[in-house]
């Protein structure tokens, strides 16, 4: 049970890292389309202070201390919602673990992704997702953190 919990907390984390580094990567492409000076150095400095300031800064922009950072939250939210649907239809429909919570995590992607302009009047707060294709690839980034998680599952129970 410790090996599962410590799994879901591991793919809320991958999912979290490939969001903001989804993100950020098309935040230095306009920049770099604007002719500024980007180079890799920038973009692997920016990712990972990005992430850095994302999940675990204890204070992100104005927030006060005890409000979690809000990506992270709406991750294991989404995919404490869809994990456990999907467990239980496991119980009924036989696929491998990967595939199903693959399918999981994008799902909760997917809802996040289309429901935070709902919730937030119309703005899209990631800005990865102003595209069609952003929020394409921020979907295949939760289809990847519940591929990661189910994998790991299919290993803990062989």
């Amino acid at each position: 049970m410790i090996k599962k919990i410590l799994f879901f907390l591991l793919s809320i984390l991958l999912t979290s890292f490939l969001v903001g580094a989804q993100t950020t990567i098309l935040n230095l492409m306009w920049l770099s389309s604007l002719e500024m000076p980007v180079t890799l150095m920038v973009y692997i400095s920016s990712i990972f202070q990005d992430f850095y300031m994302l999940s675990l800064s204890p204070v992100v922009g104005m927030l006060p201390i005890s409000i979690p950072p809000l990506l992270p939250t709406l991750i294991f939210l989404g995919f404490l919602i869809s994990f456990f649907v999907t467990w239980l239809a496991l119980k009924w429909v036989k696929i491998e673990k990967k595939y199903a919570y693959g399918i999981a995590g994008a799902v909760a992607l997917f809802f996040i992704v289309y429901l935070m302009p709902v919730v937030f009047f119309g703005v899209d707060m990631l800005a990865g997702a102003r595209t069609p294709l952003g929020k394409l690839s921020l979907i295949i980034c939760g289809y990847v953190g519940g591929h990661f998680m189910g994998s790991k599952l299919n290993k803990i129970e062989l």
